[in-house]
């Protein structure tokens, strides 16, 4: 089970945060040409956000609640206290805020002029959401409640 809650949870902020870096990459590669695909870009950022949203959905309805401690899996953490909170209420929390970024997302690809920044907003939109993510994870929100 852990095994299982390891992977799921890592990918929550995960997702957003590799694709935003990707597309990144790429951006700096391929300047002109990737400013011209603000379609594809914005359809793998809400990708992205949506599958977030989707891994917190599934783990909600299976009603996984646990708490994983890093500094016991990765080296990196060996002195932090760090400790990521699956439950319910921050589960809830991940899916409302997926779907107000996702909102986010698409009143900016229909109002917004696709011209020069607008490649960088969806990356910024993506890495800010992935740091999001992971906050929420790191804070026990059912402990405030």
């Amino acid at each position: 089970m852990v095994g299982n809650f390891i992977n799921t949870t890592t990918l929550i902020p995960l997702i957003p945060l590799v694709t935003s870096l990707l597309i990144f990459i790429l951006l700096v590669s391929f300047n002109r040409t990737l400013n011209r695909l603000t379609k594809p870009v914005t359809a793998l950022v809400a990708l992205s956000l949506l599958s977030s949203a989707f891994i917190s959905l599934f783990d909600y309805f299976k009603k996984i609640e646990e708490e994983l401690v890093l500094s016991e899996f990765l080296k990196f953490f060996e002195e932090k206290n760090l400790v990521i909170h699956l439950n319910l209420v921050n589960e809830k929390i991940i899916i409302f805020f997926s779907l107000i970024t996702l909102l986010i997302i698409g009143i900016s690809f229909y109002k917004l002029p696709r011209k020069k920044g607008y490649v960088s907003l969806m990356i910024s939109l993506g890495l800010i959401s992935s740091l999001v993510m992971l906050s929420i994870l790191l804070i026990d929100f059912s402990a405030l409640i």
